[in-house]
């Protein structure tokens, strides 16, 4: 989820509603700062996040870059999320409504050059605050260039662009935070790594490690405010007499926190019906997803991801759905 976080030397001068936005958002131990890039994707919030070593569709690019080389069809997907149903905030006169949205194209894998995806994510508290993401992504088998490791080693990148902005009312118009401006951007980039053998021993584990914003950018108002570096850990095991059922595991580190997620997937009805569960410290987590070819050459699939948080209890919860096209 996004977070407001002002600048740490002047957000005590910020205007009554980002203060209060920023102090009902205190009270979830996962934002620690903007740009968090946790509870983006229905399907993989469905799972509680723990996404990385599986990371087979569009999704992939928020959770391991390297795993959009799984993507066989040209796929777009759209998501949107409503965030804390029921959690009433308000700035002046405006009710606030917390939002996500997210966007992306990715390539089937072209011979001898890789996959491609491009997306924009989006976090939004309407008459407060936003966050925009523009990523490129890129990843490539090395199989391509060391036969030996026959695709079952991939690795990944993202290039991306953050911009946020704060929206000025007549408490912020002449606040010395916002002195250089309401909006800020920076770029950086993501790594991943996906291992996932097809013979031997480890046959049906899939293993996964990230670094994401490993330039740390600033994205600070007045002060500095860099977005720190996450690192990510992912296991996923896909058994040959159960290949219906995947467990997930991802172990995050962001800021000095450590995030433990755990998941559950599993496909039936021929793959066409998904029973997704999880859970992580911050929140439970359940999913659903529906696919259906039509005719030959596209598809459909609608992935609804519900979470229910640990500690906001006037939250009835946030919900999740994304549509994606497969041609």
């Amino acid at each position: 989820m996004g977070s407001i976080a002002l600048s740490r030397g002047g957000a005590r001068r910020a205007s009554v509603g980002v203060l209060f936005l920023a102090l009902a958002f205190a009270c979830v131990p996962s934002v620690e700062a903007a740009f968090l890039n946790a509870d983006l994707g229905a399907r993989p919030v469905g799972m509680g996040g723990a996404f990385s070593a599986i990371a087979d569709d569009s999704n992939a690019a928020l959770y391991n870059p390297a795993g959009i080389v799984q993507v066989q069809w040209n796929e777009l997907s759209a998501t949107y999320a409503n965030l804390f149903s029921g959690l009433d905030l308000h700035s002046g006169n405006d009710t606030v409504q917390l939002n996500q949205g997210f966007l992306a194209y990715t390539s089937r894998p072209i011979p001898r050059i890789g996959s491609f995806e491009l997306s924009w994510s989006n976090f939004n508290a309407s008459h407060l605050y936003r966050e925009d993401t523009v990523a490129l992504t890129y990843a490539r088998n090395l199989g391509d260039f060391f036969p030996v490791l026959d695709n079952a080693l991939a690795l990944g990148v993202n290039l991306k662009y953050l911009h946020r902005s704060v929206t000025q009312d007549a408490f912020t118009a002449s606040d010395p935070v916002f002195a250089g401006g309401n909006s800020a951007h920076g770029q950086t980039v993501d790594a991943g790594v996906l291992y996932h053998p097809n013979e031997g021993p480890l046959t049906g584990l899939r293993f996964a490690l990230v670094g994401m914003n490993l330039t740390q950018p600033d994205v600070g108002f007045q002060e500095r405010d860099r977005v720190p570096l996450e690192t990510r850990f992912g296991v996923a095991y896909q058994s040959k007499n159960m290949p219906w059922l995947v467990p997930d595991v991802d172990i995050s580190r962001r800021d000095g926190i450590t995030g433990v997620a755990g998941g559950l997937e599993s496909w039936l009805l021929h793959n066409t019906r998904g029973l997704l569960g999880g859970v992580n410290r911050d929140e439970g987590a359940l999913g659903l997803s529906y696919f259906q070819m039509i005719g030959k050459r596209f598809g459909l699939r609608l992935d609804y991801g519900y979470t229910i948080p640990f500690f906001i209890d006037e939250s009835g919860g946030s919900h999740r759905l994304a549509l994606t096209m497969y041609f």
